[in-house]
């Protein structure tokens, strides 16, 4: 596995899908840039029969799927090599404000690390009230700017954000979150790498 990560990574561009679930998201990615030879694809689900499903559905010879934890594979990876990491509707252990502590490091070492220097972080996040009701615009608004004070005080500036994922994605649990609009809101949220400046 470690020479084809290799060989993945000497790609002009590399994509890295981190619990890709069933594949829908990553067959979408491959769909977005198909004919261009120069991306790879590298998606990392630690459900095996997931995995199994994401093999089947997405066929592409620049595609690389691993049935492991994504933390253990993306150590694997060179320094300042992905172009693009993508996480949609990732656990709670790796987004909610409880956690913080526990995958800021996550975030803040691993993954800037792996990103290219104008590399860029697309997380795509559920937001929810602790009573499971209709979600406030100003419940909302706080939880977003939340986690986009919490990723630029990782490394990463905000980019883009949008309202509901992005264009074209679909999973079970997207489309199932889509069904109830009003208790859980989608956002969609791209952060650049920031250089990050050596303390002395």
């Amino acid at each position: 596995m470690k020479q084809n990560l290799r060989k993945i990574q000497l790609a002009e561009k590399v994509i890295v899908e981190l619990g890709m679930g069933d594949g829908q998201v990553l067959q979408r990615l491959v769909e977005e840039y198909s004919g261009d030879r120069t991306v790879s694809y590298v998606g990392i689900e630690k459900d095996k029969i997931l995995a199994q499903q994401a093999r089947m559905r997405v066929k592409s010879q620049n595609v690389m799927i691993i049935n492991s934890m994504f933390e253990q594979i993306l150590v694997l990876f060179c320094d300042q090599c992905i172009d693009l990491a993508v996480m949609v509707l990732p656990d709670p252990d790796y987004i909610d404000p409880i956690n913080h502590e526990k995958w800021g490091p996550f975030y803040g070492q691993i993954i800037h690390s792996k990103l290219k220097d104008s590399g860029v972080l697309k997380v795509v996040t559920e937001i929810i009230n602790d009573l499971l009701e209709p979600v406030s615009d100003v419940t909302y608004s706080t939880q977003v700017n939340w986690l986009i004070d919490a990723f630029f005080n990782l490394g990463f500036s905000l980019l883009t954000k949008k309202d509901g994922p992005p264009i074209g994605y679909a999973s079970f649990y997207l489309d199932k979150f889509k069904a109830d609009p009003q208790r859980i809101r989608i956002v969609t949220l791209d952060f650049v790498k920031l250089k990050k400046v050596p303390s002395h």
